[in-house]
């Protein structure tokens, strides 16, 4: 034993001192330890040159080292990206208003509940900004059958992964019908913008009829505003919007805006009129451009500048 352990030993020393040179082991001293000067910049010396150089500018050269094609760019520091789930009850206008907002004929839109049946995304690109929007199903309590679970399961999915919730409801206050969902949107610490729809519709109610008078159904706008702030007290803001008015809805306009955090955003509500109470939070007399720009993380781009959906062309067509 103690020879074989004396030549183990000897066999390891000749390799440590004549090979180990020649291959050129990197080793422990080959790099500095990092700088904790600063510990906003930690900066990071290497062996062959005593500068110190910042993560950011090693982050940069490595990103760089990196094209091929396909490949997408790595974004500026202050680019945000994330996904917004469209959520809300049967026959809201989810679909309308990711098609207003969008400025494309993406998702089905028709007066009969249920038509999307999927998970459909549409993505929203600027400069600085990606919002990759969700649109989902109608929610329903008790899927009745095998097409509803999948339709739910698709609505939870979208909700899980999301940065981001769009409450869509309308004039009359409609509920999400999953309570046990709603509690989750209340309970998700995640930024809540609530869109009131249908408001064109206010002009147009019987308030004598029976089924408006009954208890929790609102019929102008200022109730439901009013509502829907006492049930999400920490929304961002409670908009009231028609999608039937496409793209130049005055509503959808400041949406998009809100959505892609844009310096705009103080200016497009003040275009809305006057504020109405319950609109934003107890604490604030408006959304700042800032507040908006914190609704989605900062990160890179998901998807190319140009991509609208993820769907092939096949897919919308049949």
């Amino acid at each position: 034993f103690d020879l074989f352990f004396f030549s183990t030993m000897k066999t390891l020393v000749l390799c440590y001192f004549f090979v180990a040179p020649v291959l050129s082991f990197p080793t422990a001293s080959a790099f500095s330890p990092v700088n904790y000067q600063s510990c906003d910049n930690p900066t990071f010396a290497t062996k062959k040159s005593n500068e110190l150089v910042p993560p950011k500018e090693i982050l940069n050269e490595l990103d760089a080292s990196f094209q091929y094609e396909g490949r997408l760019p790595a974004g500026d520091d202050g680019h945000r990206c994330g996904f917004v789930c469209i959520v809300g009850a049967p026959n809201m206008g989810k679909s309308t208003i990711m098609n207003a907002l969008l400025e494309e004929d993406l998702c089905i839109a028709t007066r009969k509940p249920q038509t999307t049946r999927h998970a459909i995304l549409g993505i929203m690109s600027t400069d600085d900004t990606q919002v990759c929007l969700v649109d989902t199903p109608g929610v329903i309590e008790n899927p009745a059958y095998k097409l509803q679970e999948g339709m739910m399961e698709a609505v939870m999915g979208a909700f899980y992964d999301a940065d981001m919730l769009l409450v869509v409801t309308d004039l009359f206050s409609t509920p999400i019908p999953d309570d046990s969902l709603f509690k989750r949107v209340q309970m998700s610490g995640k930024p809540v913008v609530v869109v009131i729809n249908k408001i064109d519709l206010v002009n147009k109610v019987n308030r004598e009829c029976e089924e408006n008078n009954i208890e929790g159904r609102t019929v102008t706008v200022e109730e439901a505003v009013a509502k829907w702030r006492s049930l999400l007290p920490t929304a961002a803001v409670v908009l009231p919007l028609s999608a039937e008015g496409g793209p130049d809805d005055i509503g959808i306009k400041a949406l998009r805006h809100i959505l892609i955090g844009s310096e705009y955003v103080p200016v497009v509500l003040r275009d809305l009129g006057r504020p109405i109470a319950g609109m934003f939070p107890a604490s604030k007399k408006t959304l700042t451009a800032d507040l908006a720009k914190s609704l989605l993380p900062v990160g890179p781009p998901l998807y190319d500048k140009d991509t609208l959906t993820d769907r092939p062309e096949r897919f919308f067509l049949f």
